[in-house]
């Protein structure tokens, strides 16, 4: 559909390089201090690393991976960072944009697929996948930062059993197992208001966790000329997780979320109004300028499941459940409700020479359209995993089978075959290389049978992606180094078009471009990371489009960071992003001029006392004024300074 939004949330920067200049410099002085032990045991840790088996959502089953970035819980505790987006955006080569004006549902891109980035990313929290009934992003700001064990993005691997979606990557998260919780209160500038609790029981046989939320911003801008009322929003969530243990080889699961959220947000600016003051309200209508957007918004998801551990190695798990929501625009009268539900199987068997996996899954998504049309897209995957272990190579590979089937007043069925194959060799027990081909889908959903009126949408086809990759990693002393070279083939992508407002396809499209990162462990002290990513996405079908770059993709992306702990109790850290300018989220025919690049410099401090914590924080440091640019229109987001601290409690 088509609306008018705009990003909330405001933070900014002003000036240019000397954040990355100063953390480059601070790097390199504590690279020239003495070698220590601290990543030594990293790198024994990397060594036995290989053939670890699974324990369903408590170790999480160590694959044959690729490269991959990955996050501890004590590395998102000490960044202080406010929200899962917030840490994602400071700290990983992953782009954060908010959708359109919702700080709640972000627009996450990985390897350049711009507007569709977050349709090509697979989202796998504890083991279950989790699905969005229509084109708007899944909403990770319910899953409270304290309660994450570890966050990783991986790419080159998971296309086979997870199935539509996972093009770009996979990122998961393993909320913490363990007993206790914490209490967390934290305000910012602009009267944004943070709370946050979660708390989790571990008995003999019954683990169960509850958590819940409530954030509030008021905003930097005023909705309209000549009002008082600026754009904010708040946002609601709670959900409680149980595991119970009847007995040593079975596991039961349960999991219930519900999030409600509203939002205001003043519709963009010209340029000219965005270079002289993005704080400022938008255009009265009758001068060319629109009205704000109100948007109201509750999701439920729920989910079963059970995991049998057999005598004789195989590992059972099967899990159902499904997901609601109803999405409405206040001022635009337009009403979407959905509901969608989904069951999966996996069996799997490990041992120290190979692992094999069978599973699938069924999932159905429904929509009603301003409570009166409705459309439906079913998909059923069935798919084989395997993995052979040498002892210096390990390969690995998959197949999947798929039927999608999409229903409106026609049907439409298509059959998909895709699968990978993987190759990893060590070249000594600390250094490998890697070889991988996927071949992996993007099911249209029911967004996609719509215009933005609401209007019946033509039915189009599921895009196929061939992606190619090379790279290695290595531990080095207290080093650790890896990257990867990337070659994605696209044909049938989707993108919203932007004179007829419908959804169309781009015919053929490549992404060429690699990825790198460096993190070194100095000692207990001292933590850095620089990590780099390249893409060139352009366009390569025989349409009036050729060779063009995709719109809304920045070909370079840097994210530094380093932290830093002079004694137990404090931490100090810093963190630099940047990503270079990308054209006009419409502009297919790259003639508009392109949006700014994006910076923003943060800074963080944390004093610890027995069980509490207090902790501040600036974010956007130089005021760069952020924004993105959608048909000549600037949304601007994060672009003003940001003050914020608070005080937490765990137990």
């Amino acid at each position: 559909m088509k609306l008018k939004h705009k990003n909330l949330h405001p933070r900014g920067f002003r000036k240019k390089y000397f954040s990355l200049a100063a953390i480059l410099a601070l790097n390199s002085a504590l690279l020239a201090q003495s070698q220590n032990i601290a990543l030594a045991e990293k790198s024994q840790e990397a060594e036995s690393q290989s053939l670890k088996l699974s324990i369903t959502h408590t170790e999480e089953f160590v694959e044959n991976e690729d490269f991959k970035e990955e996050f501890s819980a004590e590395e998102i505790q000490q960044s202080n960072a406010q929200n899962i987006y917030n840490f994602l955006n400071q700290h990983s080569l992953l782009k954060i944009t908010a959708n359109y004006g919702n700080p709640y549902t972000a627009n996450i891109d990985l390897r350049g697929f711009g507007q569709n980035a977050h349709k090509n990313l697979a989202i796998i929290v504890d083991g279950m996948r989790l699905n969005n009934i229509d084109s708007t992003p899944v909403s990770l700001s319910a899953i409270p930062l304290d309660s994450i064990q570890k966050i990783e993005i991986i790419r080159g691997k998971g296309t086979t059993k997870y199935g539509n979606g996972a093009v770009s990557g996979i990122l998961k998260i393993t909320t913490t197992r363990k007993a206790g919780g914490a209490l967390n209160m934290g305000y910012a500038s602009y009267e944004t208001l943070g709370s946050q609790i979660f708390s989790r029981y571990v008995g003999d046989t019954l683990n169960i966790g509850v958590y819940g939320q409530y954030q509030h911003n008021e905003g930097a801008r005023k909705i309209t000329q000549g009002s008082e009322e600026k754009d904010g929003s708040y946002n609601k969530n709670g959900g409680i997780t149980a595991f119970y243990y009847p007995n040593d080889s079975t596991l039961l699961k349960s999991n219930l979320n519900y999030s409600k959220y509203a939002i205001k947000y003043a519709s963009p600016l010209t340029k000219q109004q965005f270079d002289s003051n993005p704080t400022q309200a938008p255009l009265p209508s009758e001068l060319g300028g629109d009205t704000f957007t109100h948007q109201k918004r509750w999701d439920l998801g729920y989910s079963l499941g059970f995991t049998h551990f057999g005598d004789s190695g195989i590992i059972t798990d099967i899990n159902f459940g499904g997901n609601r929501n109803e999405s409405e625009y206040v001022n635009y009268n337009n009403n979407n409700d959905g509901k969608g539900i989904f069951g999966d199987f996996n069996f799997q068997f490990k041992n120290y020479s190979f692992m094999a996996e069978i599973g699938g899954g069924l999932n159905t998504n429904e929509r009603v359209q301003n409570r009166s049309t409705k459309a439906q897209v079913d998909e059923m995957l069935l798919y084989l995993n395997g993995e052979k272990y040498f002892s210096n190579s390990s390969f690995n590979g998959g197949i999947s089978a798929q039927r999608v089937i999409s229903k409106l007043q026609e049907s439409n069925a298509e059959n998909l075959l895709g699968g990978e194959i993987g190759i990893t060799h060590n070249l000594t027990p600390l250094t490998s290389l890697f070889a991988s081909y996927s071949r992996s889908f993007i099911v249209p959903n029911v967004d996609y049978i719509f215009d933005w009126q609401g209007h019946i949408n033509h039915l189009i086809d599921t895009a196929t992606f061939d992606t190619y990759q090379i790279g290695t990693k290595s531990v080095f002393g207290i080093h650790e180094l890896s990257g990867n070279l990337f070659y994605i083939l696209g044909r049938d992508e989707a993108y919203f078009e932007p004179i007829t407002y419908s959804n169309q396809t781009l015919d053929k499209t490549r992404r060429i471009g690699g990825e790198a990162k460096f993190t070194t462990h100095f000692n207990a002290q001292i933590y850095s990371s620089l990590a780099y990513a390249y893409v060139d996405a352009t366009m390569r079908g025989n349409g009036g489009y050729k060779g063009n770059t995709i719109p809304g993709v920045s070909k370079h992306t840097l994210s530094t960071s380093l932290n830093y702990l002079p004694i137990t109790q404090l931490n100090l850290g810093i963190s630099y992003k940047y990503g270079s300018r990308a054209y006009d989220y419409n502009d297919f025919d790259n003639v508009l001029t392109k949006s700014p690049n994006y910076q923003s410099l943060n800074l963080t401090a944390s004093y610890k006392l027995k069980d509490f914590e207090i902790y501040g924080f600036v974010q956007n440091l130089t005021n760069h004024k952020n924004a993105i640019v959608v048909g000549g229109k600037y949304y601007p987001y994060e672009f003003e300074r940001t003050f914020g601290g608070g005080i937490k409690y765990t137990w």
